[in-house]
């Protein structure tokens, strides 16, 4: 079959459009638009490609192998100067840390914890109603002396508070030395007092009667000693062995 198409028109006509990029790329305009255009499709696509990427990468939570075999443990302190370089001048010092209560008169101004949540008016209000027992008990001496001289209390703070704290800090014979036999059987009797023990003889039940955290909800005969924890088990043993009365 003859071919129609002349090859010199075809020549003629790719030399037309050749001029006429020619002239057209030959103008400043055109340049400037064509670069810019060419920069924004690249910028387009390397746009797309980076969140096409981002957007189907798996998501996993990388721990490290190291910090996965380590983890932390709440509550460890470096202690006598461990984990400080050899020459710091404080590597060899020993912190003591004393558990406890501290029994001072300077620094023994809390109330008990069974009160801790009452107001200033509650308080008040308590010690107010209770402390007519004062006088009918015989250790009202042993409030006068025990909390001004051991506790530094002089006011009627001291009905909101607890002699010992036998529930928390274990004692030795030492911290009783100097108290009369009435207070070192009051402490003792505290312990009870503290688990809602109501006490048959008068004397003590007044006594603690003037302490508003004091609640007499438990009878003799209900009363079981295993209530106690260790801590006072072990304060029970040494004021049974002080306890003169």
């Amino acid at each position: 079959m003859k071919d129609i198409r002349d090859p010199k028109k075809v020549v003629e006509t790719f030399s037309s459009i050749k001029e006429f990029f020619a002239r057209l790329w030959a103008k400043p305009n055109v340049k400037r638009w064509t670069i810019e255009g060419l920069v924004s499709i690249a910028v387009g696509v390397l746009a797309a490609f980076l969140t096409f990427h981002t957007l189907n990468k798996p998501k996993s939570l990388e721990v490290s192998k190291k910090g996965a075999e380590a983890p932390i443990v709440e509550g460890t302190e470096e202690v006598n100067g461990e984990g400080l370089p050899a020459d710091d001048p404080d590597a060899d010092v020993v912190i003591e840390v004393v558990e406890g209560v501290s029994d001072s008169p300077a620094e023994y101004t809390g109330v008990a914890d069974e009160v801790a949540d009452w107001s200033n008016e509650e308080i008040d209000a308590a010690i107010s109603e209770r402390s007519s027992y004062i006088s009918s008990t015989k250790y009202a001496s042993v409030v006068n002396s025990f909390w001004e001289s051991k506790r530094g209390v002089t006011d009627v703070a001291w009905q909101s508070m607890h002699m010992f704290d036998t529930d928390k800090k274990i004692y030795t014979a030492a911290d009783f030395e100097g108290m009369s036999p009435e207070a070192i059987h009051a402490a003792k009797n505290e312990i009870y007092a503290r688990h809602g023990y109501s006490f048959k003889d008068q004397d003590l039940y007044n006594y603690f009667m003037c302490y508003i955290w004091y609640n007499p909800s438990v009878m003799p005969a209900d009363f079981s000693e295993s209530v106690f924890s260790e801590t006072e088990v072990k304060n029970l043993d040494i004021l049974n062995e002080l306890d003169t009365m």
